[in-house]
């Protein structure tokens, strides 16, 4: 591929605007039936696998970790032409970095799209679990073979059913311990969840779930942000009644206490950790216009790895921005720069074109709304 001037020329005419196939990953968890694969909640399972498909990753370049692999699976696929095919997003961005990218962020950043998208449909809360920290991962290596960031996440609750469970346990009760941790977890799901808070998935608000804190995401639909990572570890041994085997529960740990290393007890116990994670959407003043307005619902002073923007068109909206970013069209029909974009569409927006002016214009009877999620900040 290197060298390719006809991919190149196809990259140019394209602006920088890729257009990217939708991605669905298998997870061990029940899908609700919201992302249109299937008509009722559990209807991707496959019994041979025991894995549903109940996850949706956006301009992703980060491959999934399950049993049973799929090479490449999770990686965005961008459409070229008839006689090209598809190209991984990854690919083409380790081949046109300094367009798509920025000169800086690509040397910075060795040609990656540091972030990743999902939408979660969880038919039932998703087992109670944590992420491991960037440090764990830098200082075990034996343990994070493929890995090299933690997993901070936040969450947005997009508005759909939400589902019979739409509550997340977050942190730790103060005081709890690793022993009395542990032997929850060997009596079972009811004793682990009373000893972590929760809170209500409301819609059109969010969360932030820092790595080494434990949480159970409820149903509601969701968007979530993350750094490029699939790094995890459950501490729940089923789910749907159904029992996970020690490669699903500790992946890369050889038991389950080992993995509890990496569990950040003193960040989960904060009192404040349920106030102090809440997200609220805050309007970004620069940038509203008469055909749209803009909001932070990941704001940038949140953490360096990720932000994103909600935006509401309902007329013509100029959009300039300092970094490329994942686009996704949630609600309502319109146009990108004069070409045709519908709810369900996915790009990637490379450097070359957020950092000049482009347009979003409405072209259906509701406002268009989207989401811009943008990559962890270069220093």
């Amino acid at each position: 591929m290197k060298g390719d001037g006809r991919m190149e020329r196809i990259v140019e005419r394209a602006g920088g605007i890729l257009k990217l196939s939708p991605n669905y990953v298998r997870r061990f968890y029940k899908d609700g039936g919201r992302l249109g694969l299937t008509k009722k909640p559990g209807g991707t399972f496959n019994p041979q696998t025991q894995l549903f498909i109940s996850e949706r990753w956006i301009a992703s370049c980060v491959e999934a970790h399950n049993p049973h692999p799929i090479k490449g699976e999770g990686l965005s696929k961008v459409w070229l032409s008839r006689s090209q095919g598809e190209i991984t997003l990854r690919e083409l961005l380790h081949e046109f970095g300094d367009l798509l990218l920025g000169e800086k962020r690509n040397r910075a950043h060795n040609g990656e799209f540091r972030v990743l998208v999902k939408i979660l449909d969880p038919a039932e809360p998703i087992v109670f679990h944590f992420h491991a920290r960037d440090e764990d991962v830098w200082s075990y290596p034996e343990f994070f073979t493929g890995h090299r960031f933690g997993k901070d996440e936040a969450y947005f609750f997009l508005e759909a059913p939400k589902g019979v469970c739409p509550y997340t346990h977050l942190g730790l009760m103060p005081g709890v311990g690793e022993e009395e941790l542990f032997a929850a977890i060997e009596r079972g799901r009811d004793y682990l969840l009373e000893l972590s808070p929760y809170y209500l998935q409301r819609t059109g608000e969010g969360y932030f779930t820092p790595a080494g804190v434990p949480h159970r995401p409820g149903t509601a639909l969701c968007l979530e942000i993350q750094q490029p990572s699939d790094v995890y570890t459950l501490l729940e041994t089923e789910s749907d009644g159904r029992k996970m085997s020690p490669e699903q529960i500790h992946p890369g740990f050889p038991d389950l206490k080992t993995a509890l290393r990496c569990l950040d007890f003193k960040t989960a116990q904060s009192p404040d950790l349920l106030e102090r994670c809440r997200l609220t959407p805050e309007q970004v003043s620069e940038t509203k216009q008469s055909g749209g307005q803009e909001w932070w619902i990941f704001p940038p002073t949140l953490t360096k790895k990720f932000s994103g923007k909600k935006l509401v068109v309902t007329g013509t909206f100029e959009s300039v921005e300092n970094d490329p970013y994942a686009l996704l069209v949630w609600r309502g029909k319109g146009e990108l720069n004069g070409k045709p974009i519908k709810a369900g569409d996915e790009f990637f927006v490379g450097y070359i074109a957020a950092t000049k002016p482009h347009y979003f214009k409405r072209t259906g009877n509701d406002p268009l709304e989207l989401f811009k999620l943008f990559p962890q900040t270069v220093e």
